[in-house]
């Protein structure tokens, strides 16, 4: 079963902490105008025994996940998130209030159809799947138009399968 907290951090910085089976993800977006920033970390911490709880230190973010009966912190600070080795100071902390989410997929804006690719005189749709290059039908004209040597410029008669003037294969 999954499990996700989210947590409004303040000043456009948010939280969210998901639990499945043994993997726990952080992710740690930060908006401001114009630009929005986010970090993530994936760590095996085992099924969660306990809620997550989150606390607002001096410098950043501690948060702090009991798992496998004993408790591990992750600092979140200075847009970096990483697993810390001992108990850090916690003086002076204050609890960050978690909400549960019953969903574990973070909901993403839902992307608008393709619209019709053009290329010149080429056009393709994607819904129904279609195509179409334009112009197909070939002029009569083309064939009376002169032909030359692709290697010399010298120009050729239609028939002919070498240039007179350099030797060159026609095509």
């Amino acid at each position: 079963m999954a499990m996700t907290y989210v947590a409004d951090l303040g000043q456009g910085q948010a939280l969210s902490i998901d639990n499945i089976g043994a993997q726990t993800t952080i992710t740690w977006e930060t908006k401001s105008t114009g630009q929005q920033q986010s970090q993530q970390m994936s760590l095996s911490l085992g099924k969660w025994s306990a809620s997550p709880i989150v606390y607002r230190v001096q410098h950043g973010f501690v948060l702090q996940i009991e798992s496998n009966h004993r408790p591990y912190y992750v600092r979140l600070q200075s847009n970096s998130i990483s697993l810390l080795s001992e108990v850090p100071l916690m003086l002076g902390a204050e609890e960050v209030p978690l909400r549960y989410v019953a969903s574990s997929s973070p909901k993403m804006p839902e992307m608008k159809p393709l619209e019709p690719l053009r290329m010149g005189n080429m056009s393709m749709r994607m819904e129904p799947m279609e195509m179409s290059m334009g112009n197909m039908n070939l002029s009569a004209s083309s064939s009376s138009a002169p032909h030359f040597c692709t290697q010399c410029g010298t120009k050729v008669k239609e028939g002919d399968r070498f240039c007179s003037q350099c030797g060159t294969k026609l095509t």
